[in-house]
């Protein structure tokens, strides 16, 4: 099975530093996640190299990929869709690369227009299995486009969607952390 995982940026949840103990949470979090899709057959994680919640996911993979086998690709939406990532975040990406199974560009171009984005959605979608999302409506997010698509897609095809919304999130903080 093929998993595709998104969602927010670090801005997005109030992370601006590398070492802010919500990334940190946040990591312990996906880690426990990423360990139930591989246990229930997961063999490949798909992201796009998005900052935040998918470089946090692809960092835990790669932890895990010994003891599992997992496989982890990266497929970037277009060239130079990262240009604007700070230096750590570049850098983080380019780790990532360099561990992952298989990456590519979907686009083998740079942005064009918006329009690129629906089909890359798409793309993403029908390559792959099921969806696991941190998206909680809540929160305004880019995010949301992927999920509406998932659900449109979902309504005639077999797609599995798993939207991890911040209360699953401090849920599991209250079970793991004292404070």
């Amino acid at each position: 099975m093929k998993t595709l995982i998104a969602g927010y940026r670090p801005y997005e949840l109030g992370i601006f530093k590398d070492n802010d103990a919500k990334k940190e949470v946040l990591t312990d979090f996906l880690r426990h996640k990423i360990r139930e899709y591989l246990e229930s057959g997961t063999e490949w994680f798909i992201i796009q190299g998005y900052t935040g919640i998918e470089l946090y996911a692809a960092k835990c993979i790669l932890d895990l990929k010994e003891d599992y086998g997992v496989g982890l690709a990266v497929l970037k939406p277009f060239h130079d869709f990262d240009e604007r990532y700070k230096d750590e975040e570049k850098i983080a990406l380019k780790e990532i690369l360099a561990a992952c199974d298989f990456h590519r560009f979907i686009f083998e171009k740079p942005y064009e227009n918006p329009g690129m984005f629906r089909q890359i959605n798409r793309f993403l979608i029908e390559n792959t299995d099921q969806a696991m999302i941190v998206y909680d409506e809540e929160t305004p997010s880019k995010t949301r486009f992927l999920y509406n698509e998932i659900l449109e897609f979902e309504a005639d095809n077999t797609y599995n969607i798993e939207r991890i919304q911040f209360d699953e999130i401090n849920t599991f903080i209250d079970s793991r952390y004292d404070s």
